[in-house]
């Protein structure tokens, strides 16, 4: 290899070090973008079931705030917002908050229940209690009720109060992808600059022996290697 070609090497790895070094400043301050969007929506209250406790006489209804159209309470709705908002550089949180008239709930219940949903194996129940349910399998969703395992998942239940007004909260913490797929890449471009500069060095400590080894032999052996070197030099360029 001669000189100005050695040269032009150099100088081709050094412009591909700069321009992976600015491309990696380019994702770190992608990553470092921290935004929030927040939305409105009007969600529809769903009777899922009921549960019955002989002891106290007592029917468990169950709500929700998704179901069928057969299981929908008439004229009850929850005003939401859902909010999504990044938690540091690699991870983010949509959360969703559900404004609950109770009382509403309550009535919209009683209304809802036939003297079949009052009676069970000839019993008939006398008091009323409404919980809001959420079923999932994810153990990342999270929300303001008590957790209780469900089968191969769990379920949420919060107690409602006949005569008060609450929220149920819904989150969930997920991974923000395009921040970690960032971070593969410019660990990938560092790595390769660092492997291309090692490179770089390896070839200018072996250029500098070469030249040390040929400054050491007798000038006419010199002068036929270096004529050797520039022939095969040249057949490699053709």
């Amino acid at each position: 290899m001669t000189k100005l070609a050695r040269k032009c090497n150099i100088k081709a790895l050094s412009a591909t070090f700069v321009l992976m070094i600015c491309l990696f400043v380019l994702f770190a301050f992608a990553g470092c973008d921290r935004h929030e969007t927040v939305s409105s929506a009007v969600y529809g209250i769903y009777l899922k079931g009921y549960a019955y406790d002989e002891e106290t006489l007592t029917v468990t209804a169950h709500v929700a705030v998704s179901g069928t159209a057969e299981q929908r309470l008439a004229e009850v709705t929850a005003a939401g917002e859902r909010k999504a908002y990044d938690e540091g550089l690699f991870y983010k949180r949509i959360s969703i908050r559900v404004a609950l008239d109770e009382g509403a709930i309550y009535a919209a219940v009683r209304e809802n229940m036939t003297r079949e949903a009052w009676t069970k194996d000839d019993v008939v129940y006398e008091n009323l209690k409404v919980v809001m349910r959420y079923d999932t399998k994810y153990k990342s969703i999270v929300t303001n009720g008590v957790r209780h395992p469900s089968g191969s998942g769990y379920v949420d239940i919060l107690a409602l109060d006949e005569e008060g007004e609450g929220e149920f909260i819904i989150s969930q913490r997920t991974q923000n992808a395009a921040n970690w797929y960032s971070l593969l890449l410019a660990g990938g471009i560092v790595l390769l600059a660092a492997l291309m500069t090692a490179y770089a060095a390896y070839k200018n400590a072996k250029n500098k022996k070469e030249k040390e080894y040929m400054e050491a032999l007798p000038q006419e052996v010199a002068y036929a290697e270096e004529d050797r070197r520039k022939e095969s030099d040249e057949g490699d360029a053709r």
